[in-house]
């Protein structure tokens, strides 16, 4: 997608979310948010990931009230208990061997705002992964061939080893486990465009 007048920022400071986005569009601007992420007392994940969505997004339209800002958050949701970003081995695999032969479910919301003009757009994405059942060696291969950690519940979807995991994956877009539903936010984007022409 080609820019015309408006800037695109993302407020995120996901590289993951950063490259799925520069696979559509070639011009944005990446600003992370710096907000408090801790999650209500009995909040929902998906109030919880809309909420956050809602707030990056408001946040960096303050400073920025002319231009197109992209907020997302994910959560990932396992037993009725939210799970957030993992960031060592030990702790992503005490997290995914929970998950041999059960279902997790994303939550990714994502809201674009245009402050000046008073544009305030949510979509909420829910994606359901069903998991064979596996055991240690299988989770050890996927772990032992990621160099860092630091995606919620230590999924990395993208990862053809994580995908030797999954039985099923029930979703509208799968792009949005990366973290961002793109199938929506480009159909608001090109509206927004057409709109401004």
């Amino acid at each position: 997608m080609k820019q015309n007048s408006l800037k695109i920022i993302l407020g995120s400071s996901s590289i993951y979310r950063a490259k799925l986005l520069s696979k559509y569009v070639s011009d944005f601007e990446s600003i992370a948010p710096e907000i408090n992420e801790t999650e209500y007392k009995g909040e929902s994940p998906q109030d919880l990931s809309m909420r956050l969505a809602k707030t990056k997004a408001r946040k960096i339209a303050e400073s920025n009230p002319q231009d197109i800002v992209i907020g997302s958050d994910q959560v990932v949701s396992f037993k009725n208990k939210n799970i957030g970003k993992k960031t060592d081995y030990e702790s992503a695999y005490q997290t995914i061997i929970k998950f041999s032969g059960e279902k997790i479910y994303f939550y990714t919301g994502v809201v674009i705002v245009i402050k000046e003009s008073k544009i305030e757009l949510e979509h909420l994405d829910k994606t359901i992964i069903e998991f064979k059942s596996f055991g240690r060696k299988e989770l050890e291969i996927y772990l032992n061939s990621q160099e860092i950690f630091d995606s919620t519940a230590a999924v990395k979807y993208e990862s053809k080893k994580f995908q030797l995991l999954i039985k099923q994956i029930i979703t509208e877009d799968k792009q949005a486990i990366i973290g961002l539903p793109m199938n929506w936010v480009m159909k608001q984007l090109k509206k927004i465009e057409l709109d401004k022409i």
